[in-house]
């Protein structure tokens, strides 16, 4: 599997966190942003560019897009962000090969429950992140860098 410094489902999306420590901590050069609504999106995609600190480049790719950008290309110093579980779900279908993946950000809703912190899950995609844990993907929880990794198995108790 290729290694990238890190892959992150974040309904924000790059924002402060992502942006003043997450960048820091992978030491990242680039953010790509894997969603097809925002690669649709010109005015999105330049608020974003000026959200990126500099020297640290954003890329926007479609789910079609990101298997062929990402195919032979250094993502050790990437930070890899998906909006939501669907999105994420639909990236590890067209064969993204990621291994470890960080649940971050998640605002509630309906149907949703707070599992930590600003994270919450549907019960389906509690299944479905246990589902790709028992595959072999490393799925944790993890809001900012000084906290420590939450086990999907420590949030069992929610659902």
């Amino acid at each position: 599997m290729v290694k990238v410094g890190l892959v992150r489902v974040d309904s924000r999306l790059l924002h402060g966190q992502v942006v003043t420590r997450w960048i820091g901590q992978v030491g990242a050069k680039e953010v790509i942003i894997i969603d097809d609504a925002l690669a649709k999106d010109e005015f999105m995609i330049e608020v974003f560019e000026m959200a990126a600190p500099a020297g640290v480049k954003l890329i926007v790719k479609s789910q079609n897009e990101a298997k062929e950008f990402l195919e032979n290309r250094d993502l050790s110093k990437s930070i890899i962000l998906f909006k939501n579980i669907p999105s994420l779900l639909e990236g590890l279908a067209n064969e993204l090969p990621f291994t470890d993946i960080q649940i971050g950000g998640i605002g509630g809703a309906a149907g949703r429950v707070v599992v930590f912190k600003n994270i919450t899950l549907t019960n389906e995609e509690y299944s479905q992140l246990q589902t790709l844990e028992n595959e072999g993907k490393h799925i944790f929880l993890q809001t900012v860098p000084e906290e420590k990794e939450v086990s999907l198995a420590s949030i069992a108790n929610k659902f």
